[in-house]
């Protein structure tokens, strides 16, 4: 979905005109705190055309008058052109730059300021060339005194494949699977949603102690995402036409010794769409058995009213309080109840969903004695669901059926708990330049189990298909040592051991046909955590800097009282850091890390009878290299260049033994047609390479290059063979296609000139 606003686009060319920055793509996504900014400066780069990287984050913008610079403004023009050469889809997901294209780099930056009244104007864009990943922002405001602010963003993300489909009325509420067996000549769709932000904010200080801030947020997000319907082999396509409000106003007090803030959160979630019909092209559409429902998300809205304060009662002894109560409710009618005989007669028209949340943070710091401070932390968090049971089918026993099928039923199940967690850290300055610092973390914690019906009465729910418990407890020890080891080398080592214990599981009856609920969930089961990391920062010499990071996790779960789950899990990693100055006008950085997860895990295989067939063991395993090289040199007074290559490596594997029952001998340990999980191993390269010059005018000409290679033997929308997934022949032809290695090429050129 691409969308050409023209009101839009003269708007931010008439910002663009008033001064500007530099950009060129970034890989990040924007998120909720990366909203408008400029792309951070680094010694190297003054206002650029360079591809941010992963370590370029934008930081989001403080509206307090005091993040406004109190210097002489400065603004900043940048125009250009850039082309894209070759084939970017995974890693152009979020900036709109898949394949090959030529578009024009344009940022700009205005800030002007009257000297006489304190009054700051502030006009920014960036990717103002683009038509599906810009951002503007304008502002007013006085300073220590009241502030505007308009800010837009557009946000892209592209699915990194594309679809081949003969199916009809893809992301509409009515699709049809075409019931074809051909594949490939059907149409091409590229899936993808576009969200467009509009933020106004705006503060006003009555005096030395009160400000108002009020900030206000709408979000459309519209496109459409990869779908199906329950377990059949068919190719749907969501569609999304979201929007969503926020209002955020606060009041906050200043004093010497007291600090008060208070605020009101409300969002309004509203989804255009309510319900999908779905069928097989050819089937009897009279027939309710030929349709397929499928329901989207609900609209929803929250009301959340915090405190947070903070007291200070001596220079060394200062308390905080955070209270919050959140109010989240979603009462839309269900369409389901629409349909004639489709739902529960008895069923609910409406969810009357509500979950309720209070939460309360203490704390309490101070330093009783030289060298030593002491922090207390007290927390409690409270999800209370009042969301009803509902039931929502009820199917008839049928005795005489062969075989037989009791009766069935299903409720909602709304799920509450509530945690109390209390932390106590101290820190100790010793001899020697070192620093002992040590905690223990308790956390206790109530969940609800629900309960749906003993139809049997046995005394066991027999909806429920996962074990339950009720209490966990959690006590979590930690210790670092730090010391300077002398006046070039800094050290230390931390370790973190943790007990997690709960109370007897409830059992479930619904796992695998008739077979008893074997599995520990490990989000609630026993565990032992420990941790360790050692860190060290060495420079030996003025101009070498040498910085090393070890860490290991590793977490066990049991005791054994269910066969079947988590048993254990790993995490290292390693990394160096290094960056060497060899003459004046060079640097030279180098970094390289290793690391690798594990997970083992026991499962089991029953057979549509619910008959035991075998049991498995598996080890799944991820591994990560990455090594980075960059060089810098100020060539002379006009000319900078430098060079930056970047290249990973992550391997995944799933290892597995499978033993058969005795009892179910003559089965295989793979069915026929399948084969254990082969590894994905995916490497990545990335190299750019730049050059400034400052002779031209009062500005600084730059130009980038940039290699980009991916690639990876992903089978997830693979066939064994190595061929492109192809939705059920009998059905859904729809083919899917990607591609396993991708190579591309940028060039840009962009000219920034400063004015004031």
């Amino acid at each position: 979905m691409r969308k050409n606003n023209n009101a839009l686009t003269l708007a931010v060319c008439v910002a663009a005109m008033l001064g500007g920055s530099s950009s060129t793509w970034s890989e990040e996504p924007k998120t909720q705190d990366q909203e408008t900014t400029s792309a951070p400066k680094t010694q190297d780069q003054e206002t650029t055309s360079a591809p941010k990287t992963q370590d370029q984050k934008s930081t989001s913008w403080d509206m307090s008058p005091t993040a406004a610079p109190f210097t002489a403004p400065e603004s900043v023009y940048s125009f250009g052109v850039s082309v894209l050469d070759g084939d970017r889809q995974q890693r152009g997901m979020f900036d709109g730059r898949e394949d090959d294209k030529t578009w024009v780099l344009l940022d700009a930056r205005l800030r002007s300021r009257d000297d006489a009244t304190g009054t700051w104007g502030i006009a920014e864009g960036h990717d103002l060339g683009l038509t599906d990943n810009r951002d503007l922002l304008l502002g007013y405001e006085r300073q220590g005194e009241w502030g505007l602010r308009f800010e837009y963003l557009e946000i892209p993300r592209i699915a990194p494949y594309t679809a081949n489909s003969k199916n009809e009325g893809l992301g509409t509420s009515k699709q049809i699977i075409a019931n074809s067996t051909k594949f490939g000549d059907g149409q091409t769709y590229h899936i993808e949603t576009e969200r467009d932000r509009l933020i106004f904010n705006a503060f006003h200080t009555l005096n030395n102690h009160i400000k108002f801030n009020v900030n206000f947020k709408h979000e459309t997000k519209e496109g459409t995402r990869q779908w199906g319907r329950g377990s059949a082999n068919e190719f749907l396509l969501e569609p999304i036409d979201y929007r969503t409000l926020q209002f955020d106003p606060t009041i906050g007090y200043s004093a010497s010794d007291l600090q008060l803030l208070g605020g009101y959160s409300g969002s309004w979630f509203r989804n255009e769409n309510a319900l999908v019909d779905t069928y097989l092209q050819g089937d009897d559409t009279s027939k309710l058995a030929s349709h397929t429902y499928l329901v989207l998300p609900l609209d929803n809205e929250a009301h959340q009213f915090y405190l947070t304060s903070g007291y200070n009662f001596s220079p060394v002894t200062r308390v905080n309080l955070k209270i919050s109560y959140n109010r989240a409710q979603s009462n839309e009618h269900l369409p389901t109840t629409d349909i004639a005989g489709l739902s529960y007669a008895n069923g609910p028209t409406r969810l009357d969903g509500e979950v309720n949340t209070t939460s309360m943070l203490l704390g309490f710091t101070t330093q009783p004695l030289p060298g030593l401070s002491i922090t207390t932390k007290l927390r409690y968090f409270d999800e209370d669901d009042q969301t009803p049971g509902w039931l929502v089918v009820d199917i008839p026993a049928a005795p005489k059926a062969k075989p037989p099928t009791p009766e069935i039923q299903v409720h909602s199940t709304p799920v509450s708990l509530r945690t109390m967690t209390s932390q106590l850290e101290g820190t100790y300055r010793l001899p020697y330049e070192t620093t002992l610092t040590g905690g223990v973390e308790h956390k206790d914690q109530k969940r609800q189990v629900p309960f749906g019906n003993d139809i049997v009465a046995d005394g066991l729910d027999d909806e429920r298909f996962v074990p339950w418990r009720t209490d966990l407890d959690e006590t979590t020890f930690r210790l670092r040592l730090g010391r300077s080891l002398s006046e070039t080398i800094d050290g230390s080592i931390g370790v973190e051991h943790g007990i997690r214990k709960g109370s007897e599981y409830t059992d479930s009856v619904k796992i695998m046909g008739n077979a008893q609920g074997k599995i520990n969930p490990f989000f609630i089961a026993d565990r032992d955590r420990d941790k360790v990391r050692l860190a060290m920062d060495w420079r030996p010499l003025e101009r070498l800097g040498v910085q090393v990071n070890v860490e290991n996790a590793m977490d066990r779960y049991g005791p054994e009282q269910e066969p079947y789950g988590r048993r254990k899990g790993s995490a290292q990693l390693y990394s160096v850091d290094v960056d060497y100055t060899p003459v004046d006008k060079w640097l030279l950085t180098s970094w390289y890390s290793y690391d690798i997860n594990k997970t083992w895990q026991d499962g089991g295989r029953w057979s549509s009878t619910g008959v035991h067939e075998a049991d498995k063991s598996s080890v799944l395993k991820d591994i990560g290299s990455s090594l980075g090289l960059g060089v810098r040199n100020q060539w002379n007074e006009k000319v900078k260049l430098g060079s930056d290559v970047q290249w990973t490596r992550i391997k995944s594997s799933f290892d597995e033994s499978v033993s058969v029952d005795p009892v179910s001998a003559a089965t295989p340990a793979y069915p026929s047609g399948v084969t254990p999980l082969g590894e994905i191993i995916t490497p990545s390269t990335r190299l750019n390479t730049f050059l400034e010059y400052k002779g031209l005018g009062p500005g600084i000409l730059r130009c980038d290059y940039t290699h980009e290679r991916w690639s990876s033997n992903d089978w997830t929308w693979k066939f064994s063979d190595g061929s492109s997934y192809v939705y059920s022949a009998k059905t859904d032809g729809t083919l899917i296609e990607t591609k396993d290695t991708q190579s591309s090429d940028f060039f840009g050129v962009m000219y920034t000139t400063h004015f004031k």
